[in-house]
């Protein structure tokens, strides 16, 4: 079981970059196998971030999550992460995925702000950076990547995994198909709806003629851990919120998307879904106000997050863990940064995250054991 530190930078992170290096040097520190960096349109550079974290860390493996086939040119990214693997020892992994919401905010020739054809995007993109990076001259002229003769002119990298992130039924069909991480994105912690993404990643390998021992199976966790379970409930609704509007689709990018269908598991009144909608900016306002905070019963939180003290978190990750036996690790998204203390509360669900998988570890060695 891997576990991977995530979600950094954020909507409202306001510290210096380097404090993020700062975090990744402590996740390797408390047991996270790795660490992943948020490829956000106008903020600190995803590039920049996995280097210094890598400089910053001897084992960690320092991953995107994720960048896309129209904001960043894969020829381009071919060689950034080669130039990453070169540096950390071969620590790197390439986190790509359609680019739909964070893609959608920049610019880009000839696309504007449309992205069409996200799932070929990205196959022509992994197909590239692979040929790249075994020492071919590739020239391509798809449906979304145009380039001629694009050779890397650095030694070749060693091998770097590449993960391909998915809510949607053809790229989770995608991730099966060709990634050496599947990445199940959603945060809806549903086990029928992950068994229904799990099954659409299988026909993928099935497809390729692929077995499952060759592909790792990420799930996306919402994490909130304190000693106080109150507090860490409350800060879970921030993230809940983000995730219950892309998965009702009712999020301004979610509502563009011609192929996506609300899960039949989701139980969350319309009356929320469409407070949320009209009545708060998740790509502009870092915090819930408290009157849609409000509005997230339990049920509904539980829904969508793992929130609570300590041994609460480690008991219901085992239940999933359990529910779930393809899945291969747990990508742990915290919620976002926001007000003076935040790094100091970054620190502290860091050690108590590194106490849960540690704890995790141990029933896993014993069941493995027996």
């Amino acid at each position: 079981m891997k576990f991977t530190f995530s979600n950094l930078p954020a909507i409202g992170w306001a510290l210096p970059a380097c404090r993020i290096a700062d975090l990744a040097r402590l996740c390797e520190d408390v047991g996270f196998d790795r660490f992943a960096v948020a490829d956000i349109p106008y903020h600190f550079d995803c590039v920049s971030i996995m280097t210094a974290c890598l400089l910053a860390t001897k084992t960690l493996e320092v991953e995107s999550l994720v960048t896309n086939p129209y904001t960043r040119l894969p020829s381009l990214a071919a060689s950034a992460w080669a130039t990453m693997a070169d540096l950390s020892g071969g620590r790197v992994i390439l986190g790509l995925g359609g680019g739909v919401e964070s893609a959608s905010q920049v610019w880009v020739l000839p696309w504007g702000f449309d992205r069409p054809h996200p799932a070929q995007a990205v196959r022509e993109a992994v197909d590239l950076c692979r040929r790249m990076w075994a020492g071919e001259a590739v020239a391509r002229d798809g449906p979304v990547l145009k380039v001629s003769a694009a050779a890397l002119k650095c030694p070749g990298p060693p091998h770097i995994p590449v993960l391909v992130a998915a809510r949607g039924p053809v790229m989770l069909r995608l991730a099966g198909e060709i990634a050496d991480i599947a990445h199940m994105a959603s945060l809806f912690l549903s086990v029928d709806h992950q068994r229904d993404n799990i099954a659409l990643i299988h026909k993928g390998l099935a497809q390729a003629g692929r077995q499952a021992c060759d592909l790792e199976i990420d799930l996306s966790l919402t994490v909130s851990i304190s000693r106080s379970r109150d507090l860490a409930r409350r800060a879970a609704k921030r993230t809940a919120a983000q995730t219950i509007l892309w998965m009702a689709g009712a999020e301004r990018y979610s509502q563009e998307r011609a192929d996506w269908t609300r899960p039949a598991q989701l139980q969350v009144p319309e009356s929320v879904i469409e407070a949320l909608s009209t009545r708060w900016d998740m790509w502009n306002e870092p915090a819930l106000p408290d009157e849609l905070a409000a509005l997230i019963s339990d049920d509904v939180l539980n829904q969508f997050a793992v929130a609570g003290e300590p041994a609460e978190c480690a008991q219901r990750i085992r239940e999933l863990h359990s529910a779930l036996p393809e899945v291969t690790g747990f990508r742990i998204k915290l919620p976002p940064p926001i007000g003076p203390e935040a790094y100091e509360r970054y620190e502290e669900t860091i050690l108590l995250t590194g106490e849960i998988i540690a704890s995790l570890r141990t029933v896993s060695d014993q069941f493995e054991r027996e």
